[in-house]
């Protein structure tokens, strides 16, 4: 295939990599991957904005050179994306990293120099770094960088996991592209391609945790606090990652539009709360799940909060009725200490007690509440992990077990309360319709259920 003309070198993508250099046999793979396999091109480029479609031809062409004139970047990237449907020409520049290696903010930035000089649409960086969402960097570059080019990220964990889902999910139509992946998936996961997961939070960890046991709190202008924010949205991305390849299903975080327009306003949100509370939160949101699963880190208590809401029924009329109807749903959760809450309407106060209890008396959960209907349930589990909390390896991995376990024992079992379809008025309302009749039998039938 001929070379654009607007490089001086560079090499197509070739299906089976023999680059000496580990980060060029790692974006090898993965570019022979996104020429290769439609689907894994689908997922991985159209939410960046590629115009992804049956017509649209993928090339990647590893350590591109461009024509440059005086005064450009000469720098080479690792790989060059163009993808042209036709109608549009989309492009990415690629820099990877291998292993243990980090990506730099100064080179990040030279790259996004060089993509507005050659006019391409985004840079992509890959490494073992997590964020969040692809549309999030762990660089932290200036803005003005990020006008008229996009950046995004990959990590290689995340690549490996889209590609174990689209597998399980037999997503990939052709046989020969879907043995290609497997080849993929393999490759990633031999240890000296250095595929890595989130460890251990960072040496700030225990620093923040003495402050904030001790009921102190540190400035939001802190470089420790602006440290362990960055460390929890890698946590974070791992655990979904997690989750994402033990449910065969993609795991997200919850961000709202605002902040996916402006990242760096969200950031600025978490550093307020957290100076002034000592909470690490987020949400990961579970395809089918009644609710997004919320996780919470409090630095000061030392434990960790993993719960789920859901909306009450509407068509009880009894409070402990609507009880019953979650008790039905948790019949094989069995950790008792899951906890059990019952919102309630206007300023009362919402009742709480484990789950055993309310299991052996629902009456308990709703005593004293004659005359009013519960609006929504919280289902909670709490970890004190105590000395665990401020060890930085054993806080990631006893996290992620508790979200796991939470999901098991209660994520998979609740559904969404979902009103009946109506039925006809004639089936109800005949016009020999007596006291005690039909009426009064299916209110009956509605209060027992």
């Amino acid at each position: 295939m001929k070379r654009p003309e607007y490089l001086v070198s560079g090499e197509l993508t070739r299906l089976i990599p023999v680059a000496t250099n580990q980060e060029l046999r790692n974006t090898g793979a993965v570019g022979a991957m996104l020429k290769g396999v439609r689907e894994f091109a689908e997922a991985l480029l159209g939410p960046l904005g590629a115009p992804i479609g049956k017509r649209a031809k993928i090339q990647v062409w590893t350590e591109p050179v461009f024509k440059i004139t005086k005064g450009q970047s000469k720098d080479r990237p690792d790989a060059l994306i163009v993808v042209d449907n036709g109608r549009r020409h989309w492009r990415a520049l690629v820099e990877s990293k291998a292993k243990r290696a980090t990506l730099d903010s100064t080179q990040v930035e030279r790259y996004l120099d060089l993509s507005r000089d050659q006019g391409i649409d985004a840079l992509i960086t890959v490494s073992n770094q997590f964020v969040v969402t692809p549309i999030l960097s762990p660089c932290v570059v200036k803005k003005t960088k990020t006008r008229k080019v996009a950046l995004f990220h990959w990590s290689w964990l995340f690549l490996k996991t889209e590609a174990k889902i689209q597998l399980a999910e037999c997503a990939v139509s052709d046989p020969d592209q879907a043995y290609m992946l497997e080849e993929f998936v393999r490759y990633l996961e031999h240890e000296s391609v250095g595929v890595s997961e989130f460890e251990r939070m960072g040496k700030d960890w225990v620093e923040a945790c003495r402050i904030y046991f001790a009921k102190s709190k540190l400035p939001r202008t802190s470089p420790v606090c602006t440290a362990v924010l960055r460390d929890w949205d890698e946590l974070m991305r791992s655990t979904a990652l997690l989750m994402s390849r033990q449910l065969e299903t993609n795991v997200t975080t919850v961000i709202s539009q605002k902040e996916r327009k402006d990242p760096s306003q969200r950031f600025e949100k978490m550093l307020v709360s957290f100076s002034n509370s000592g909470e690490l939160n987020c949400r990961l949101e579970i395809p089918g799940a009644a609710s997004p699963i919320a996780i919470e880190a409090d630095l000061a208590r030392r434990c960790v909060t993993i719960s789920m809401s859901v909306l009450a029924p509407r068509d009880r009329k009894r409070p402990r009725t609507s009880v019953n109807w979650l008790l039905r749903q948790l019949v094989k959760t069995k950790d008792d200490r899951i906890m059990v809450v019952a919102n309630w309407p206007g300023r009362s106060k919402s009742s709480c007690l484990d789950l055993s209890r309310v299991r052996e008396d629902p009456d308990e959960l709703v005593v004293g509440r004659t005359g009013q209907l519960p609006w929504g349930f919280e289902l909670r589990s709490v970890s004190d992990l105590g000395g665990k909390f401020t060890q930085r390896q054993k806080f990631v991995s006893e996290l992620a077990s508790c979200v796991s376990k939470f999901y098991e024992s209660v994520g998979q079992y609740v559904v969404p309360w979902q009103a009946p379809p109506p039925k006809p008025i004639s089936s109800t309302r005949g016009e020999d319709a007596k006291p005690g009749g039909i009426d009064e039998k299916c209110d009956s039938e509605s209060e027992s259920k």
